[in-house]
Order: structure tokens, then C-alpha cells, then sequence
């Protein structure tokens, strides 16, 4: 089998002392790491809880950071009816609700490109790159003065977005057990609640700034959301992880360990290689579906969040 013929070629790089990993053959990045240590001891009890706090100290602090600003991003346009971008930009009704789907129209057209790049870039810096781009199109709304110039910022800001859920599912499935691993998405998600109570005391805020001065308020609260995005991509950039094979957090020592703690996972850390027959097991597997139909349901909620703050706009 294809299989057993890359594990001969991978023991017998190790026999020979050279470099174990061949991406061109789809072998995985942590064998160089693991290779002699087959037989070693199982991690106990105590060795593995301190390998996954570190872990967690190191990654989880930027997820929750990232999905928070996430969420308080997707909401930044209602927000802006209230605060004064309906009227600066000569938007109709029909108009402002076109952007609410602009953005989700990026994230879909830029899903599979997201897929691909993940797949061969060191995720962590796609990321960060990804993430400092959506702070230069978020600032970009404050020179907008019409639905185009709007409509582009919305499609591309959400083509920018696109790669993060993604992102996230990789990062979690490289350093922890699958049991882990639905803990820790549970409270990355949990995160879009915090979210939605920061995003409020700032939209107040900037509501309570004066009208009349330079800049408006809907741009002074695109500056704001533009500032904590900068912040959030650059500490992505110089301190989130690509792999547990690439932390420069952890000894080589404790890479070692981290990548035998989820070896039960059976999936490996990372490979080069586009697999076709994953992608097809994946469409046939029902949970796929199932995700899909959770998500696109749960995200009606955030249309008409968007639409009501668009009639709110004659009220205020």
C-alpha cells in the first residue's frame, strides 16, 4: 500500500540520519520531532496536565481574544445605522441590508481559497496576516462616502474573516485530544456572548461623543474597532504557535510530549498535502451537514439583529 511505502522511506530516513520529513509525500511535520522515541514511557497523569496548561496559556488567551473581536466586528455595521453611516453615505434601506449580506458573500467566496492556503502556509502567520488586512479595511470605512465604496470594504472585510473559524479548527486539532478539544471550542464560542456586552459599552460610548466634531461617530467607532484589531493581528503575528512542532514557547522536550499527548487523535499535526479523499469522506459524513445547517441558522439571528437596528435609526 501507498501508505506502508512512506513508512519504509520515513524508517529508513531515520536509519540513515537524515531529515525524516518530505512534505511532497504527504508525511506528517512531527515525525523529524518524534522519531527515536517510539519507546518511550506513556506521559503520566501529571507530566500531561502540565503540557496542556502550558498549552492553553499559550493559544487560549489570543482565541478568546480573536473570536471576541470577531463577533463585535459582525455587529459594527448595525451599530454605525445608529450612529450616523445611513445618512453620511446616502444609503437607502434596500441598500443597507445589502451590505449585512455583502459581508457573508465574501466569507463564502473566500471559504475554499481560505481551505487552500491553510493547508500550505504556517497557519499561525496566515492568520495574523489575515487578521491585520481585515484592520486596514475596517479603518478603510471611514473614507467611505457611498454603498460601492462600502459594498467592496464589506465583501473583502468578510473575505478576510473567512479564514478564522478554519483556522481555529486546525490550531485546537494540532495540540489537543479530541475530548479537549470540544472543551476549549465550547469556550472559544462562548466568546461571542462577552462579545455582544463589550460591543454595547462601546457603541454607548461613542454614542455620547459629540455629533457636530470631527470624526463622526460611526468613523470614530470603526477607529476604535480598527486600533484593537491591529492589536490583536500583531500579538498573533509574533507570538501564536503554527504547530506544537514550531512553538517557540516549548522546549523541544515538551514538543516531544505534546505531540505523543494526542497521538490517540490518529490525525497527525500537519501535512502539505491536499488529500482528496478526505474532503470526499467529509462530505458524506452527516455531522458535516449538520454543522452546516446549525451555522447557517444560527446566523439568521444576526440579519435581523441588523435589520432592527436600521428601523431603530428612526426612532433615535
Amino acid at each position: 500500500m501507498k501508505s506502508d511505502a512512506v513508512k519504509t522511506d520515513v524508517l529508513a530516513k531515520v536509519d540513515s540520519g537524515r531529515d525524516v520529513v518530505s512534505y511532497g509525500k504527504g508525511v506528517d511535520e512531527a515525525v523529524d520531532l518524534v522519531a527515536g522515541h517510539e519507546d518511550d514511557q506513556p506521559l503520566d497523569p501529571g507530566e500531561t496536565r502540565r503540557i496542556r496548561n502550558k498549552i492553553d496559556w499559550m493559544i487560549l488567551p489570543l482565541l478568546f481574544s480573536l473570536y471576541t473581536l470577531q463577533f463585535m466586528d459582525k455587529g459594527t455595521l448595525g451599530a454605525s445605522a445608529v450612529l450616523g453611516i445611513i445618512k453620511d453615505n446616502n444609503l437607502t434601506a434596500q441598500q443597507f441590508n445589502t451590505l449585512g449580506s455583502a459581508f457573508y458573500i465574501g466569507y463564502l467566496v473566500f471559504s475554499y481559497p481560505h481551505s487552500w492556503a491553510l493547508q500550505r502556509f504556517p497557519v499561525a502567520k496566515y492568520l495574523a496576516a489575515n487578521i491585520l488586512l481585515w484592520a486596514v479595511l475596517m479603518g478603510l470605512h471611514c473614507v467611505c462616502r457611498s454603498f460601492g465604496g462600502l459594498f467592496a470594504l464589506r465583501f473583502f472585510l468578510g473575505g478576510s474573516e473567512g479564514c478564522i473559524t478554519n483556522g481555529v479548527m486546525l490550531i485546537t486539532s494540532m495540540f489537543y485530544t479530541r475530548t479537549e478539544i470540544g472543551e476549549r471550542i465550547g469556550w472559544i464560542f462562548q466568546c461571542n456572548g462577552f462579545a455582544l456586552i463589550v460591543s454595547g459599552f462601546l457603541a454607548f460610548g461613542v454614542s455620547h461623543s459629540d455629533p457636530s466634531k470631527k470624526p463622526s461617530r460611526w468613523q470614530l467607532l470603526m477607529i476604535v474597532y480598527t486600533g484593537l484589531t491591529v492589536v490583536i493581528g500583531t500579538l498573533f503575528l509574533l507570538f501564536f504557535p503554527d504547530s506544537p512542532v514550531r512553538a517557540r514557547s516549548l522546549t523541544k522536550d515538551e514538543k516531544v510530549k505534546a505531540v505523543i499527548r494526542i497521538q490517540s487523535n490518529q490525525s497527525g499535526t500537519e501535512t502539505k498535502i491536499w488529500k482528496r479523499e478526505q474532503v470526499i469522506e467529509a462530505l458524506k459524513d452527516i455531522k458535516t451537514w449538520l454543522f452546516f445547517f446549525f451555522a447557517a441558522v444560527s446566523y439568521v439571528e444576526r440579519s435581523f439583529s441588523e435589520t432592527s437596528m436600521k428601523a431603530l435609526t428612526h426612532v433615535v
